[in-house]
Protein backbone atom coordinates (compact mmCIF):
# COMPACT_ATOMS: atom_id res chain seq x y z
CA UNK A 1 0.00 0.00 0.00
CA UNK A 2 1.47 3.41 -1.10
CA UNK A 3 1.45 5.99 1.85
CA UNK A 4 -0.32 8.83 2.58
CA UNK A 5 2.59 11.21 2.22
CA UNK A 6 3.56 10.11 -1.04
CA UNK A 7 -0.35 10.51 -2.47
CA UNK A 8 -0.10 14.45 -0.85
CA UNK A 9 3.15 14.45 -2.71
CA UNK A 10 1.42 13.40 -6.05
CA UNK A 11 -1.11 15.35 -5.39
CA UNK A 12 0.73 18.94 -4.87
CA UNK A 13 3.09 18.08 -7.38
CA UNK A 14 0.18 17.33 -10.01
CA UNK A 15 -1.28 20.85 -9.09
CA UNK A 16 2.26 22.72 -9.46
CA UNK A 17 2.30 21.44 -12.66
CA UNK A 18 -1.37 22.52 -13.94
CA UNK A 19 -0.62 25.54 -12.18
CA UNK A 20 2.82 26.12 -14.37
CA UNK A 21 1.35 25.06 -17.80
CA UNK A 22 -1.46 27.90 -16.72
CA UNK A 23 1.05 30.20 -16.32
CA UNK A 24 2.61 29.42 -19.44
CA UNK A 25 -0.22 28.98 -21.64
CA UNK A 26 0.34 25.58 -22.17
CA UNK A 27 -2.32 23.39 -23.49
CA UNK A 28 -3.23 20.50 -20.67
CA UNK A 29 -2.98 17.50 -22.97
CA UNK A 30 -1.16 14.51 -21.67
CA UNK A 31 2.02 14.74 -23.63
CA UNK A 32 2.73 18.32 -22.33
CA UNK A 33 1.15 17.01 -18.47
CA UNK A 34 3.62 14.26 -18.66
CA UNK A 35 6.72 16.67 -19.85
CA UNK A 36 6.44 19.42 -17.54
CA UNK A 37 5.90 17.00 -14.44
CA UNK A 38 8.76 15.44 -14.81
CA UNK A 39 10.06 19.52 -15.56
CA UNK A 40 9.20 19.89 -12.68
CA UNK A 41 10.33 17.32 -10.01
CA UNK A 42 13.85 17.90 -11.82
CA UNK A 43 14.88 14.29 -11.72
CA UNK A 44 15.27 13.86 -15.30
CA UNK A 45 18.29 17.10 -15.98
CA UNK A 46 18.73 15.72 -20.14
CA UNK A 47 14.57 16.51 -20.65
CA UNK A 48 15.10 19.57 -18.32
CA UNK A 49 18.07 20.95 -20.33
CA UNK A 50 16.20 19.81 -23.72
CA UNK A 51 12.98 21.72 -22.68
CA UNK A 52 15.07 24.95 -21.99
CA UNK A 53 17.30 25.06 -25.35
CA UNK A 54 13.98 24.17 -27.01
CA UNK A 55 12.20 27.00 -25.88
CA UNK A 56 14.99 29.36 -26.04
CA UNK A 57 15.92 28.35 -29.88
CA UNK A 58 11.75 28.94 -30.52
CA UNK A 59 11.03 31.91 -28.09
CA UNK A 60 8.27 30.25 -26.45
CA UNK A 61 6.68 26.44 -25.82
CA UNK A 62 4.64 25.28 -28.66
CA UNK A 63 2.73 21.14 -28.89
CA UNK A 64 5.14 20.43 -31.53
CA UNK A 65 7.91 20.84 -29.58
CA UNK A 66 5.83 18.79 -26.95
CA UNK A 67 5.33 16.16 -29.38
CA UNK A 68 8.96 15.78 -30.68
CA UNK A 69 10.42 16.05 -26.41
CA UNK A 70 7.35 13.22 -25.49
CA UNK A 71 9.28 11.04 -28.69
CA UNK A 72 12.31 11.67 -27.20
CA UNK A 73 11.92 11.30 -23.59
CA UNK A 74 8.77 9.11 -23.01
CA UNK A 75 8.67 6.82 -26.01
CA UNK A 76 10.87 4.60 -24.72
CA UNK A 77 8.67 3.29 -21.67
CA UNK A 78 6.00 2.12 -24.61
CA UNK A 79 8.27 -0.20 -26.23
CA UNK A 80 9.68 -1.28 -23.23
CA UNK A 81 5.89 -2.77 -22.47
CA UNK A 82 5.17 -3.81 -25.82
CA UNK A 83 8.78 -5.55 -25.00
CA UNK A 84 7.86 -6.84 -22.27
CA UNK A 85 3.95 -8.54 -23.59
CA UNK A 86 5.74 -10.30 -26.32
CA UNK A 87 8.22 -11.63 -24.54
CA UNK A 88 5.34 -13.07 -22.13
CA UNK A 89 3.97 -14.23 -25.23
CA UNK A 90 6.84 -16.30 -26.77
CA UNK A 91 7.03 -17.74 -23.22
CA UNK A 92 3.54 -19.36 -23.62
CA UNK A 93 3.71 -20.61 -27.07
CA UNK A 94 7.13 -22.34 -26.40
CA UNK A 95 5.33 -23.58 -23.28
CA UNK A 96 3.01 -24.90 -25.24
CA UNK A 97 5.01 -26.84 -27.47
CA UNK A 98 7.14 -28.10 -24.86
CA UNK A 99 3.85 -29.75 -23.31
CA UNK A 100 2.84 -30.61 -26.73
CA UNK A 101 6.71 -32.50 -26.76
CA UNK A 102 7.11 -34.24 -22.98
CA UNK A 103 3.08 -35.58 -23.85
CA UNK A 104 4.09 -36.66 -27.28
CA UNK A 105 7.34 -38.43 -25.41
CA UNK A 106 5.54 -40.23 -22.77
CA UNK A 107 3.05 -41.71 -25.65
CA UNK A 108 6.42 -42.96 -27.52
CA UNK A 109 7.80 -44.17 -24.50
CA UNK A 110 4.48 -46.49 -24.07
CA UNK A 111 4.00 -47.43 -27.30
CA UNK A 112 7.86 -48.54 -27.32
CA UNK A 113 7.45 -50.33 -24.06
CA UNK A 114 4.20 -52.34 -26.04
CA UNK A 115 6.28 -53.37 -28.88
CA UNK A 116 8.79 -54.96 -26.51
CA UNK A 117 6.39 -56.32 -24.65
CA UNK A 118 4.82 -57.94 -27.95
CA UNK A 119 8.67 -59.30 -28.95
CA UNK A 120 8.63 -61.20 -25.56
CA UNK A 121 5.49 -62.80 -26.03
CA UNK A 122 5.41 -63.65 -29.25
CA UNK A 123 6.47 -67.02 -29.08
CA UNK A 124 4.59 -69.62 -27.90
CA UNK A 125 1.21 -67.80 -28.28
CA UNK A 126 -1.97 -69.35 -30.00
CA UNK A 127 -3.48 -68.11 -33.39
CA UNK A 128 -6.21 -66.25 -31.19
CA UNK A 129 -3.95 -64.80 -28.67
CA UNK A 130 -1.71 -63.64 -31.45
CA UNK A 131 -4.13 -61.55 -33.37
CA UNK A 132 -5.34 -59.54 -30.36
CA UNK A 133 -1.81 -58.55 -29.57
CA UNK A 134 -1.31 -57.59 -33.13
CA UNK A 135 -4.66 -56.21 -33.50
CA UNK A 136 -3.65 -53.72 -30.05
CA UNK A 137 -0.47 -53.05 -31.75
CA UNK A 138 -2.55 -51.39 -34.93
CA UNK A 139 -4.87 -49.45 -32.88
CA UNK A 140 -1.72 -48.09 -30.77
CA UNK A 141 0.29 -47.26 -34.17
CA UNK A 142 -2.76 -45.77 -35.45
CA UNK A 143 -3.02 -43.60 -31.91
CA UNK A 144 1.01 -42.88 -32.50
CA UNK A 145 -0.13 -41.17 -36.01
CA UNK A 146 -2.51 -39.25 -34.76
CA UNK A 147 -0.58 -38.18 -31.87
CA UNK A 148 2.40 -37.05 -34.10
CA UNK A 149 0.01 -35.03 -36.47
CA UNK A 150 -1.10 -33.13 -33.59
CA UNK A 151 2.30 -33.01 -32.58
CA UNK A 152 3.32 -31.30 -35.84
CA UNK A 153 0.32 -29.05 -36.01
CA UNK A 154 0.93 -27.53 -32.47
CA UNK A 155 4.57 -27.37 -33.71
CA UNK A 156 3.62 -25.55 -36.45
CA UNK A 157 0.91 -23.36 -34.72
CA UNK A 158 3.73 -22.22 -32.33
CA UNK A 159 6.24 -21.52 -35.09
CA UNK A 160 3.69 -18.76 -36.50
CA UNK A 161 2.77 -17.45 -33.43
CA UNK A 162 6.30 -16.63 -32.83
CA UNK A 163 6.93 -15.38 -36.04
CA UNK A 164 4.32 -13.19 -35.81
CA UNK A 165 5.23 -12.06 -32.69
CA UNK A 166 8.73 -11.61 -33.75
CA UNK A 167 7.28 -8.96 -36.86
CA UNK A 168 5.39 -7.11 -34.17
CA UNK A 169 8.42 -6.51 -31.89
CA UNK A 170 10.29 -5.42 -35.14
CA UNK A 171 7.81 -3.18 -36.00
CA UNK A 172 7.87 -1.14 -32.82
CA UNK A 173 11.47 -1.57 -32.42
CA UNK A 174 11.72 0.46 -35.83
CA UNK A 175 8.93 2.94 -34.94
CA UNK A 176 10.77 4.03 -31.65
CA UNK A 177 13.91 4.60 -34.15
CA UNK A 178 12.00 6.69 -36.56
CA UNK A 179 11.10 10.28 -36.59
CA UNK A 180 7.44 10.50 -36.69
CA UNK A 181 7.71 13.80 -39.21
CA UNK A 182 10.56 12.84 -41.59
CA UNK A 183 10.57 9.16 -41.41
CA UNK A 184 14.97 9.01 -41.43
CA UNK A 185 16.45 8.10 -37.66
CA UNK A 186 15.02 9.77 -35.14
CA UNK A 187 17.73 11.07 -31.82
CA UNK A 188 17.48 7.54 -30.24
CA UNK A 189 18.19 5.86 -32.67
CA UNK A 190 21.32 8.48 -33.12
CA UNK A 191 22.40 7.95 -29.81
CA UNK A 192 22.61 4.06 -30.45
CA UNK A 193 24.18 4.34 -33.76
CA UNK A 194 26.92 6.64 -32.84
CA UNK A 195 27.93 4.52 -29.83
CA UNK A 196 27.74 1.14 -31.66
CA UNK A 197 29.76 3.28 -34.95
CA UNK A 198 32.42 4.32 -32.28
CA UNK A 199 33.39 1.14 -30.56
CA UNK A 200 33.72 -0.32 -34.20
CA UNK A 201 36.12 2.16 -35.34
CA UNK A 202 38.07 1.92 -31.76
CA UNK A 203 37.88 -1.83 -31.93
CA UNK A 204 39.28 -1.39 -35.64
CA UNK A 205 41.12 1.40 -35.36
CA UNK A 206 38.71 2.73 -38.44
CA UNK A 207 37.67 6.04 -40.04
CA UNK A 208 34.80 7.74 -38.32
CA UNK A 209 33.26 11.08 -39.33
CA UNK A 210 29.87 12.97 -38.01
CA UNK A 211 28.26 16.33 -39.50
CA UNK A 212 26.06 17.95 -37.63
CA UNK A 213 23.82 20.53 -39.72
CA UNK A 214 21.27 23.07 -38.57
CA UNK A 215 18.59 24.90 -41.10
CA UNK A 216 19.81 28.53 -41.92
CA UNK A 217 17.14 30.99 -40.26
CA UNK A 218 14.17 28.29 -40.40
CA UNK A 219 12.34 30.40 -37.13
CA UNK A 220 11.93 33.16 -40.08
CA UNK A 221 10.49 30.14 -42.32
CA UNK A 222 7.76 29.71 -39.18
CA UNK A 223 7.26 33.03 -38.31
CA UNK A 224 6.57 33.77 -42.02
CA UNK A 225 4.84 31.27 -43.76
CA UNK A 226 3.42 29.03 -40.54
CA UNK A 227 4.41 26.05 -38.94
CA UNK A 228 2.73 23.62 -41.17
CA UNK A 229 5.30 24.80 -44.39
CA UNK A 230 8.06 24.50 -41.54
CA UNK A 231 7.44 20.94 -41.18
CA UNK A 232 7.59 20.64 -45.21
CA UNK A 233 10.97 22.45 -44.74
CA UNK A 234 11.96 19.91 -42.89
CA UNK A 235 10.92 16.91 -44.26
CA UNK A 236 12.25 17.91 -47.42
CA UNK A 237 15.47 18.29 -45.73
CA UNK A 238 15.57 15.03 -44.04
CA UNK A 239 14.69 13.19 -47.71
CA UNK A 240 17.75 15.44 -49.71
CA UNK A 241 19.89 14.01 -46.77
CA UNK A 242 19.12 10.70 -46.75
CA UNK A 243 19.02 9.97 -50.43
CA UNK A 244 22.46 12.13 -50.42
CA UNK A 245 24.18 9.45 -48.38
CA UNK A 246 25.24 5.50 -48.63
CA UNK A 247 23.89 2.94 -47.76
CA UNK A 248 26.09 2.76 -44.73
CA UNK A 249 25.77 5.90 -42.96
CA UNK A 250 22.83 7.06 -41.12
CA UNK A 251 20.99 10.74 -41.44
CA UNK A 252 19.01 11.77 -38.35
CA UNK A 253 16.58 14.41 -37.14
CA UNK A 254 18.94 15.39 -34.23
CA UNK A 255 16.12 17.79 -32.79
CA UNK A 256 14.33 20.41 -34.35
CA UNK A 257 15.29 22.04 -37.37
CA UNK A 258 19.17 20.21 -36.51
CA UNK A 259 20.34 17.16 -38.29
CA UNK A 260 23.31 14.81 -38.32
CA UNK A 261 24.53 12.06 -40.43
CA UNK A 262 27.13 9.68 -39.15
CA UNK A 263 30.03 8.29 -41.87
CA UNK A 264 31.84 4.83 -40.92
CA UNK A 265 34.82 4.38 -42.80
CA UNK A 266 35.16 7.50 -43.90
CA UNK A 267 37.99 10.17 -43.48
CA UNK A 268 37.88 13.71 -43.02
CA UNK A 269 38.39 15.06 -46.10
CA UNK A 270 36.15 12.94 -48.07
CA UNK A 271 33.37 13.83 -45.03
CA UNK A 272 34.05 17.41 -45.60
CA UNK A 273 32.96 16.73 -49.15
CA UNK A 274 29.86 14.80 -48.45
CA UNK A 275 28.58 17.64 -46.39
CA UNK A 276 29.71 20.18 -49.24
CA UNK A 277 27.51 17.67 -51.69
CA UNK A 278 24.64 18.19 -49.28
CA UNK A 279 24.76 21.46 -48.70
CA UNK A 280 24.30 22.14 -52.41
CA UNK A 281 21.61 19.86 -52.91
CA UNK A 282 19.94 20.97 -50.01
CA UNK A 283 20.46 25.14 -51.72
CA UNK A 284 19.28 23.58 -55.10
CA UNK A 285 16.09 22.93 -53.80
CA UNK A 286 13.13 25.47 -54.81
CA UNK A 287 10.45 26.85 -51.93
CA UNK A 288 7.24 26.43 -53.24
CA UNK A 289 3.80 27.54 -51.20
CA UNK A 290 0.93 25.10 -52.07
CA UNK A 291 -1.51 27.56 -50.58
CA UNK A 292 0.13 30.26 -53.43
CA UNK A 293 1.92 28.34 -55.87
CA UNK A 294 4.56 30.88 -55.38
CA UNK A 295 8.38 30.60 -54.74
CA UNK A 296 9.34 31.50 -51.12
CA UNK A 297 12.95 31.34 -51.63
CA UNK A 298 15.20 28.43 -50.68
CA UNK A 299 16.99 26.67 -47.53
CA UNK A 300 20.35 26.89 -47.20
CA UNK A 301 22.00 25.02 -44.17
CA UNK A 302 24.93 25.28 -41.84
CA UNK A 303 27.13 22.06 -41.16
CA UNK A 304 29.91 20.91 -39.17
CA UNK A 305 32.49 17.83 -39.39
CA UNK A 306 34.19 16.14 -37.45
CA UNK A 307 36.30 13.12 -37.51
CA UNK A 308 36.51 10.65 -34.29
CA UNK A 309 39.85 10.40 -32.14
CA UNK A 310 40.99 7.13 -30.73
CA UNK A 311 39.68 7.14 -26.94
CA UNK A 312 37.58 9.98 -27.65
CA UNK A 313 34.16 9.92 -25.92
CA UNK A 314 30.89 9.69 -27.34
CA UNK A 315 30.00 13.27 -26.30
CA UNK A 316 33.26 14.78 -26.69
CA UNK A 317 32.84 13.72 -30.49
CA UNK A 318 29.90 14.97 -30.57
CA UNK A 319 30.79 18.43 -29.13
CA UNK A 320 33.73 18.91 -31.67
CA UNK A 321 31.00 18.33 -34.35
CA UNK A 322 28.64 21.15 -32.97
CA UNK A 323 31.36 23.62 -32.29
CA UNK A 324 31.91 23.38 -36.11
CA UNK A 325 28.86 24.16 -37.03
CA UNK A 326 28.43 26.70 -34.85
CA UNK A 327 31.81 28.02 -36.33
CA UNK A 328 29.79 27.83 -39.77
CA UNK A 329 27.32 29.62 -38.17
CA UNK A 330 29.11 32.52 -37.20
CA UNK A 331 31.15 32.34 -40.49
CA UNK A 332 27.60 33.84 -42.38
CA UNK A 333 26.15 30.30 -42.33
CA UNK A 334 25.57 28.31 -45.36
CA UNK A 335 29.14 26.80 -45.86
CA UNK A 336 30.44 23.84 -43.99
CA UNK A 337 33.36 24.00 -41.22
CA UNK A 338 35.39 21.12 -39.44
CA UNK A 339 37.11 20.18 -36.62
CA UNK A 340 40.71 18.38 -36.58
CA UNK A 341 40.86 15.49 -34.02
CA UNK A 342 41.82 16.59 -30.62
CA UNK A 343 43.88 13.24 -30.26
CA UNK A 344 45.87 11.56 -33.13
CA UNK A 345 44.99 9.01 -34.54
Amino acid sequence: MVPKDDFEKVRINAQKTLALMEDRGIRQTPHNYAIWYEYLLGSNPDLTRAVNELITQHGKYTDKIGLELYERFFTREKEGRVIQETSRLVQKSMENMMGNLNESSATYSAYGKNLNNFAEKVEGLSGSELQGIIDEIVSQTHSMSGNTISLQQGIDSASREIADLKRRLQFVQQEAYTDSLTGIANRKCFDAELAKKVNEAQERSSNLCLIMADIDHFKGFNDTHGHTFGDQVIKLVASTLAKGIDADAVAARYGGEEFSVILPDTELSEAVNIANDLRMAISAKKLIKRSTKKEVGKITMSLGVAAYAQRENVLAFVNRADQALYSAKKSGRNCVKHSEPALSR
